[in-house]
């Protein structure tokens, strides 16, 4: 599982850097503008594309380790189960 879930994630993290790079060049470029309003404004894009790109990870991450937790817990309640049938045996 947590191989799995390292790999998934792995490469969501390199299809969210490698879609982003098509873009990317494009605002690269316009950083690198003349014009200050276009090189600022291209600033601010930049930064958020990569706000919203870390924030996918971690967004991704979390929902890994819920899925962990949440089978981890499925298997907790059913070993309760299975101590409590064990106990009324005795």
């Amino acid at each position: 599982m947590t191989t799995r879930c390292f790999t998934f994630g792995f490469y969501l993290l390199v299809g969210t850097t490698l879609g982003s790079c098509s873009l990317g060049n494009s605002v690269s470029r316009d950083v690198n503008s003349s014009n200050p309003a276009v090189a600022a404004q291209a600033q601010k894009v930049q930064i958020l594309e990569q706000q919203v790109n870390d924030q996918k990870v971690v967004a991704e991450a979390e929902k890994t380790k819920l899925a962990g937790l949440e089978q981890q817990l499925e298997g907790a309640q059913q070993n309760l189960k299975g101590v409590k049938q064990e106990a009324k045996a005795l």
